[in-house]
């Protein structure tokens, strides 16, 4: 069975890219190359290699196709094109080739290009400078081994049809670099999911002509599954104060393309997993694991650059110096790497102690787990909110899981809010947004609207009524005291990391759908998470039924955003049975700061569907309804 990996991949598009092979077109005697890309894939160049990685393969130049009239003539540079297959860059492109500012062209688009746009490139390549056209399948970036993220544009820049469709052809690019032909599961209590599965099953089946998705499952047993997941289906889980350094770091500090921005000291600093292997043994363990594991890291520095000092060199032959001179780039580099991770758990330690975050996290995980009864939750809830060092956003955060937690406990509600108002213990006072929120979150977040019924209202204007029926229990979020297997995490006594997000239980469900104890088989219908099945036609064809086999290979995708936390959950069920292969990733990766925002959103109505003519939305409904049956 294969495995799934984003840098396996990765690997092998750069190979693609950028090192010549021996049979190559291109003139030897023009070795140095210009690298020209788009909005698009900047990004996921950026996250994906190294500026030495690219110096190493001769690319001296990086060039945003954008600027394309202010660009200067280099004959003596190839030019390596990587760009998205829109009809605007299509057009950048062929104006290139018209206009030829270098000597000779590889044309990679990452993404599938249309016959039509080939023939106008062809068209353009009036002096024959083109050597290679390529598609590469990577319409999406890679922040982990097991962790991507898609680009979505602005929901209010674009009708919501045209937005799926731009979604499900870069999951699209995400199995085709895979090499999986996946079944498709998603949550039936959302119409987004629903919709988004729908797109993709249309494009897998519609392209089966093409053959880009035949034999892909070839030596799997089992087919893939593509699981999509609704963030609105479980608010708690980015809520919640992670306790693992590279969630914390995201959380306290903000990772933004794999870039940490210390603003005090206005520094910049690169996580890799790949490229950074104290970062790489580092990145899921828990606080106190970490500080004690970077003080090993310290130590180890200084013995082995006190055993290469010059001092000790003086009893030492020639041969023995020569040794010790060639590590000294290596101690250069382990020194700037110690010196950037300290920088990063100093931020984090001063951010913890300014914020009164270990009471938080405490209180946090209390609630979400149930560890106390309500009144001592509550007692401690009011002190904390009555305690000016705690931010207004914490508190917030903290009075959303209280009333997701105990929603019927409304008398409690209008005291704490007005402690929450009082301008002596929190400055600046919460919006007008966050206290509706607050006050309605079991109305937004609570329950979904049966989706027969949602489809006829999606245009009423009225954010609120999306959400009403077939309930989904926000207790079911919260962790139960049950029992542990070997399909989910399991329990710590570390008080900080109690919580465990939902998708533990969801990724259970599909991967040992049959539990073989009486008690969990209630258990697991209880808190059964309803999806539904989507089969391509391939899959079909190969398999038969396959929707109540045992998942082996799982990528998940959450509508809404992921979390770092959900890509260490992943990351550790992957370890605990290595029977089950995860990747996992969304159209974002939220911090608990971005979901509050985006929960503010969604109670503003911002997240309804951009304006149109009824002609038009009948026309992309029409046009929907034909996908579903395809």
């Amino acid at each position: 069975m294969t495995t799934l990996s984003l840098d396996k991949v990765n690997q092998t598009y750069f190979d693609k890219l950028f090192v010549a092979k021996n049979n190559t077109q291109l003139s030897a005697a023009i070795r140095a190359k210009v690298l020209l890309v788009d909005q698009h894939t900047m990004p996921i160049i950026s996250m994906s290699y190294t500026q030495s990685q690219l110096l190493q393969q001769d690319v001296v130049l990086i060039e945003m196709l954008d600027n394309l009239r202010n660009l200067s003539t280099m004959k003596h540079l190839n030019c390596v094109v990587y760009v998205k297959p829109t009809r605007e860059l299509i057009s950048k492109v062929c104006e290139e080739l018209l206009n030829p500012h270098y000597n000779h062209y590889q044309l990679f688009f990452n993404n599938s290009i249309s016959k039509n746009d080939i023939e106008r490139i062809a068209e353009a390549d009036e002096q024959e400078v083109v050597n290679q056209v390529i598609e590469l399948y990577q319409d999406y970036s890679i922040a982990n081994d097991n962790l991507f993220t898609i680009s979505v544009p602005d929901v209010s820049q674009l009708a919501r049809h045209t937005l799926t469709i731009q979604e499900a052809t870069s999951l699209v690019s995400l199995l085709l670099s895979l090499k999986k032909c996946p079944m498709i599961k998603y949550e039936t209590s959302s119409l987004d999911s629903k919709r988004l599965a729908s797109e993709i099953l249309y494009y897998i089946n519609s392209n089966l002509n093409n053959n880009l998705f035949d034999d892909l499952n070839r030596t799997s047993d089992v087919p893939p599954t593509l699981l999509i997941l609704d963030r609105k289906n479980d608010p708690i889980s980015p809520l919640v104060l992670p306790w693992t350094y590279q969630s914390m770091i995201h959380e306290l500090i903000g990772i933004n393309r794999n870039v940490v921005d210390i603003k005090e000291s206005s520094e910049q600093l690169t996580l890799s997993e790949s490229q950074d292997k104290f970062f790489q043994e580092t990145m899921y363990m828990n606080y106190g694991d970490l500080t004690d594991r970077f003080q090993k890291y310290v130590d180890e520095y200084k013995k082995q650059t006190k055993q290469s000092s010059i001092e000790n060199l003086k009893t030492q032959d020639l041969s023995e110096f020569k040794k010790i001179l060639t590590r000294f780039p290596e101690f250069k580099k382990l020194s700037n790497n110690i010196l950037k991770h300290l920088n990063i758990i100093s931020e984090i330690d001063k951010q913890i102690s300014g914020q009164n975050l270990w009471a938080v996290g405490e209180l946090q995980q209390t609630i979400a787990c149930g560890l106390e009864n309500h009144q001592n939750i509550k007692t401690r809830l009011i002190d904390l909110i009555a305690d000016h060092t705690v931010s207004t956003e914490n508190k917030v955060k903290l009075l959303l899981l209280y009333v997701a937690k105990f929603p019927n406990q409304k008398s409690d509600l209008g005291a704490m809010l007005a402690k929450l108002n009082d301008p002596i213990t929190t400055s600046p006072p919460p919006t007008i947004t966050q206290t509706t929120l607050i006050k309605q979150f079991s109305r937004y977040f609570g329950s979904i609207k049966k989706m027969s019924s949602l489809e006829s209202n999606t245009n009423n204007g009225n954010i609120g009524q999306i959400f009403n029926k077939n309930r989904i229990k926000i207790q079911q979020l919260f962790n139960p005291n049950n029992d542990e297997d070997k399909h989910s995490m399991p329990k710590t006594d570390n008080i900080f990391m109690q919580y465990i997000p939902r998708l533990n239980d969801v990724l259970a469900q599909i991967t040992n759908p049959t539990p073989q104890n009486k008690q969990n088989q209630q258990q697991n219908q209880q808190d059964k998470v309803e999806l539904a099945t989507m089969v391509p036609d391939v899959v079909n064809k190969q398999y038969g039924d396959v929707s109540a086999q045992a998942a082996q290979e799982v990528i998940i995708y959450f509508k809404g955003g992921a979390t770092y936390e959900e890509a260490r959950l992943v990351h550790e069920l992957s370890k605990i049975n290595n029977r089950v292969k995860y990747i996992i990733g969304g159209d974002g990766i939220l911090n608990s700061s971005q979901w509050l925002d985006k929960m503010s959103d969604i109670v503003n109505g911002y997240n309804e569907p951009a304006g149109g003519s009824a002609a038009a939305t009948g026309q992309q409904d029409r046009r929907s309804q034909l996908r579903e049956i395809l």
